[in-house]
């Protein structure tokens, strides 16, 4: 019988593996439900059974007094929205109770995975082998998706990001908006790596990996993957210099990686007026004068006394960033108003309390709100809260050490990663996504001594 600590060790050498798998998960994913026309993917079995290890992981590492608080939690959450599950099947009609579990299970997953990985690198660092064993293994897993995008665009053979007239390739996966998402958090460590990889004018190649990103989140086409590219690069721009100034030792290096970003930003300015995403947004802006126009038209075609009572048309630039999700968000606030004491504490679950079809916000803060209750939403924000506050007290008591080209760029990573889930979704709930989010935490965290 293996002893625990070898045991422990191969799983936390197959974690590492399961870092480059991700994009073949993702392909075969596609392959499923695009070619074999099935829901139950290879991807979905996959993520679930790794998570399961994973719980069973914290339980055996919870024998060690310092590690025990990670499986308490996981044991706690579980339990929390597993009786939000259980009310909801009770109280709720309809109800698709195979998306419920799925969605309690997604969102188990990042929690699961932030755990599991803040002890593998935990473990890393000890041996001195966090940054080199991280940053090769996300390397990796972004090349593989940036070679798919690239032999897909080349050969003709990719999909569109949309099924309208907006421009966009997803290559050969399946979703657009959780492509854009990981390419839009793994760009800063790309860039990092980067950096920290090119010595003199001879090591730049090491920047076609970012190169590489830079194309494929243009390709997407999609307001994520252009907003990373900009704040990625200004701020690797920004600490390059500062960094430069501040070590006078590594001055030579840090001002040769600064003007390769700077070169590489001026690129994205020449291109982005021929890009999809600039066509894209041209595109949405004329939709939205045209509803405007329209809902104006029959506002005046009414009667005074009803158009008093009538909101005036929806402002574009609300719509142009969240793309109506506000109505949704609507909808589902008013079925919370409405809901059971128990739905308000606990959750109204996948959908909200829908009567035809359920349909989520697509903002992850907003849906794990009103799926899980002030209970269940206030569980979720306790890591976010804690690991916050630590990080805030980092960069105050530690500022030197903190505030540097490599600290930032995980910073800008996670700030991009909340942001986007936030504000378009896919992130918290997505296993695919969610993993590069809990990879640039544990790695923040555990660079930092924070954990």
């Amino acid at each position: 019988m293996l002893r625990k600590y070898n045991l422990g060790n191969t799983f936390e050498a197959f974690l590492l593996l399961f870092i480059i798998l991700q994009p073949i998960l993702d392909l075969l994913t596609s392959f499923c439900i695009i070619v074999l026309k099935i829901n139950t993917t290879a991807g979905i079995i996959a993520r679930l059974f790794v998570m399961v290890l994973g719980i069973l992981y914290l339980f055996l590492q919870a024998r060690e007094a310092k590690n025990r608080r990670y499986f308490l939690y996981i044991l706690g959450l579980g339990i929390v929205l597993f009786i939000g599950l259980i009310n909801n099947k009770i109280v709720k009609s309809p109800i698709l109770l195979g998306e419920e579990v799925k969605l309690v299970a997604k969102t188990m997953y990042t929690f699961v995975m932030l755990g599991c990985y803040i002890l593998v690198f935990r473990a890393l660092k000890r041996k001195n082998e966090l940054a080199r064993n991280v940053q090769r293994s996300i390397m990796c897993a972004t090349l593989i998706i940036n070679a798919v995008m690239f032999i897909s665009i080349i050969t003709s053979t990719d999909y569109n990001s949309y099924d309208y007239v907006k421009l966009g390739s997803r290559g050969w996966f399946f979703a657009a908006n959780e492509l854009g998402t990981i390419l839009a958090i793994s760009f800063p460590v790309v860039l990092l790596y980067s950096i920290e990889h090119t010595k003199r004018m001879k090591d730049v190649y090491y920047w076609i990996p970012s190169l590489l990103s830079v194309f494929s989140l243009f390709a997407v086409g999609t307001k994520v993957g252009f907003g990373a590219i900009i704040v990625t690069l200004g701020a690797a721009i920004v600490m390059v210099f500062v960094q430069a100034i501040l070590h006078r030792d590594q001055k030579s290096v840090l001002l040769l990686n600064g003007m390769i970003a700077v070169i590489m930003l001026a690129g994205v300015a020449v291109y982005t007026p021929f890009s999809p995403i600039t066509k894209n947004t041209s595109m949405h802006e004329t939709l939205l004068a045209e509803q405007v126009k329209q809902q104006e038209q029959e506002h005046q075609n009414k009667p005074k006394e009803n158009q008093a009572a009538e909101e005036p048309p929806q402002g574009q630039v609300g719509d142009l960033v969240f793309s109506g999700r506000e109505l949704f968000q609507n909808v589902q606030k008013a079925q919370f108003h409405k809901a059971p004491v128990l739905q308000k504490l606990f959750g109204m679950g996948y959908g909200g309390n829908f009567k035809k079809e359920p349909k989520l916000i697509e903002r992850d803060f907003h849906d794990l709100f009103y799926s899980f209750g002030f209970i269940g939403f206030l569980l979720i924000m306790i890591p976010f809260a804690y690991y916050g506050i630590k990080l805030l007290l980092a960069v105050v008591t530690r500022f030197k050490e903190v505030f540097t080209v490599k600290y930032v760029l995980l910073a800008v990573g996670l700030v991009l990663a909340f942001g986007i889930a936030f504000m378009a979704g896919h992130v918290l709930t997505a296993p695919a996504v969610s993993i590069y989010l809990v990879l640039l935490w544990a790695y923040l965290l555990v660079s930092l001594g924070i954990e």
